[in-house]
């Protein structure tokens, strides 16, 4: 009884974000996938991973130990993140972008959770829902880019970084530091994160 009473207050709490991520996936499933020269070239370094262990360019031609392609000038591991998916999944941009959207998804309760932790329960919905539903969002999920595993890993430094400001805790502060770590090495462009939580910080220290 008491199970299906936590159950019940479970969903009461999170059916309007799952509501939103549900609205989001019958807006964006029917979309793209959108291939530009750099999806072509993000997909072609996975299957290089796959191919020889390393993020070189596979050129699709025929396998050889001593011939590599050119090296992609990206950092590897959203490269080794999308050829352990193929791994399991197979190795088509169907199934990338299936990772992407996924990866789009937890952008969004990233961006609740944020908001909700500021401004309340409501604004993170509204939030969520604007962020999601944004044009540059939905193409971004339907992109075989890195660019959104390296979002998702950036909101998630943030977010248990304020949580560690907040609560005092080393333990939250070091696996904040370990998300921020894996967002650098997916893209450099996660060093900007690294100025709202320095913000946060000098400001939570004066008011303390």
């Amino acid at each position: 009884m008491l199970g299906k009473l936590d159950i019940r207050t479970l969903l009461g709490r999170i059916y309007p974000l799952l509501a939103i991520l549900i609205g989001v996936l019958i807006v964006s499933l029917p979309m793209g996938p959108y291939e530009t020269l750099d999806t072509q070239l993000e997909y072609n370094t996975t299957r290089g991973v796959l191919r020889w262990g390393y993020p070189y360019l596979d050129s699709s031609g025929p396998p050889s130990v001593d011939s590599y392609g050119d090296l992609f000038n990206m950092p590897p591991m959203g490269f080794y993140t999308q050829a352990l998916h193929f791994t399991i999944f197979g190795a088509s941009l169907e199934n990338g972008i299936m990772l992407i959207t996924l990866f789009g998804l937890g952008c969004t309760v990233l961006v609740y959770l944020l908001a909700q932790e500021f401004y309340g329960k409501t604004t993170g919905l509204f939030a969520a829902a604007f962020f999601a539903l944004a044009p540059w969002e939905l193409i971004m999920t339907r992109a075989f880019l890195i660019d959104t595993q390296c979002l998702f890993l950036s909101l998630a430094y943030l977010y248990v970084g304020i949580l560690a400001i907040r609560k005092d805790s080393l333990k939250l502060a070091g696996f904040s530091g370990l998300l921020f770590a894996a967002a650098l090495i997916t893209k450099q462009f996660a060093v900007f994160m690294l100025i709202p939580l320095a913000i946060l910080y000098i400001y939570h220290r004066q008011t303390a």
